[in-house]
């Protein structure tokens, strides 16, 4: 008996719309009551002004917990490489045995954000439910991606940008058509729930987008350039702060105190506007709201002793708020509109650092309207390009060469192309040798 192929598309599209709309659920409940937790933890520890005296202590304790109890903690770079390479599946703890210093961290003022235990919550629901329907890799690894795309959605408060960003973050220059349907899906169902449960997420469409023209264009390209050039500064900063403190030889939870008296000596020294999350300073900034020029910097500073000494939490949430307060920098800096440059710098750095311009133009649509779409994506793609083949995520993939004139070798990860960067051989088109051949004649 022949079937007809349009009778098993539409089952499969049944299939996977129960499927995905089943871990949406779960991992909307299971992700909201994680964010609602540390936001209580967070609203708490403001409560009390000097709470950040207590980092030196809580980097101490989570040194302590993550060498000696934690010890199989899978961390995002972990899961991309399983959903890579092992079709999702998770060796070790799939379930965030970090919370404890998640909470630590970022309820002490830590700079770091809560992406991380989300999208681990996300792929862990998605395995055990591949577990559950016993399926083969091949939907298992789905199942897991799913999972992985509702927790980001349910951090963002983005779906269709979640979506697309945990998809493709897993490699450079490649999106998975085939899993579209049910990361949506789950992303939205996720997003759904969270809101529903009283997760509240920013959103502030832009009021005010100039026009292309009297140099507009002009200061996006330029500004697009700026921010992939943070962009890469910051990955550098991150890996080199983490291999210089690996290479300290200081017994880790030693090393988590020293950490912890240099950002409390640097709160002093400031103020804890770049302690924590700085939600409410990143928000301020898109609006309008004046910030010091350096803002970005510091925020950059913190993150990166608070990543490089503790080895918890996430990077995304600080990213956004350098890339806000870069673009307020970048607008003052050229005498444009600091809102509009404040937004498109908020996706152009995350751009950069994970290797998604298409997530990251469709969250900025999300969050500040569709008038800043045609800016947005422009500046997210140059910011992708100058960025360079390095990435926050070195289990990424490069599934394509950012120029022609870089040799590089595809299907490796990130983190292999680092180590062998000093090799890579840089071809100049035939046109630009034939240039150089006749200046030398001359």
């Amino acid at each position: 008996m022949r079937v007809n192929d349009e009778l098993v598309l539409f089952f499969t599209v049944l299939k996977w719309l129960f499927i995905s709309s089943l871990i949406g659920c779960l991992v909307g409940f299971a992700a909201s009551g994680f964010i609602l937790f540390i936001h209580y933890i967070i609203d708490q520890s403001n409560h009390y002004q000097h709470v950040f005296y207590l980092l030196p202590l809580s980097f101490f304790v989570a040194n302590l917990l993550s060498q000696f109890v934690l010890k199989k903690h899978l961390g995002t770079d972990a899961l991309i490489e399983a959903i890579n390479k092992n079709y999702g599946k998770l060796e070790g703890s799939f379930i965030p045995t970090k919370i404890i210093n998640v909470v630590l961290i970022l309820g002490t003022g830590g700079s770091a954000g809560k992406e991380s235990p989300c999208a681990q919550i996300g792929a862990g629901i998605g395995s055990a439910c591949a577990n559950l329907f016993r399926v083969d890799d091949i939907d298992r690894r789905k199942m897991v991606l799913c999972g992985f795309c509702a927790g980001f959605a349910c951090v963002f408060g983005a779906p269709i940008a979640g979506a697309l960003f945990g998809i493709e973050v897993l490699a450079v220059g490649v999106i998975f058509y085939d899993v579209l349907l049910p990361a949506f899906v789950a992303s939205i169902t996720a997003y759904q729930v969270s809101s529903a449960l009283g997760v509240t997420f920013f959103y502030y469409p832009l009021k005010f987008v100039p026009a292309f023209g009297q140099g507009f264009f002009i200061q996006l390209l330029t500004g697009g350039i700026f921010f992939g050039l943070c962009a890469y500064a910051l990955i550098r900063l991150i890996q080199q702060s983490t291999a210089f403190t690996n290479a300290l030889p200081l017994w880790r939870p030693w090393k988590g105190l020293l950490g912890g008296f240099i950002l409390v000596g640097l709160t002093v020294l400031f103020s804890r506007d770049y302690l924590g999350l700085g939600l409410n300073l990143m928000e301020g900034c898109i609006k309008g709201l004046h910030v010091n020029w350096y803002a970005f910097l510091l925020k950059a500073l913190f993150t990166v002793i608070t990543l490089s000494i503790s080895r918890s939490g996430s990077v995304i949430t600080p990213v956004l708020f350098i890339g806000a307060t870069a673009g307020s920098f970048f607008a003052d800096l050229v005498g444009a509109d600091q809102s509009t440059f404040a937004a498109i710098g908020f996706v152009s750095i995350l751009a950069g650092t994970t290797n998604t311009p298409i997530a990251s133009s469709i969250l900025a649509i999300e969050l500040f309207g569709a008038v800043v779409a045609p800016y947005a994506a422009v500046s997210c793609v140059i910011s992708f390009l100058m960025s360079g083949h390095r990435s926050l995520y070195s289990a990424q993939l490069l599934a394509v060469s950012k120029s022609r004139a870089i040799q590089v070798e595809l299907g490796k990860e990130i983190r292999d192309l680092d180590q062998v960067n000093s090799r890579i051989d840089i071809h100049l088109s035939t046109w630009l040798r034939e240039v150089k051949r006749l200046l030398r004649k001359h």
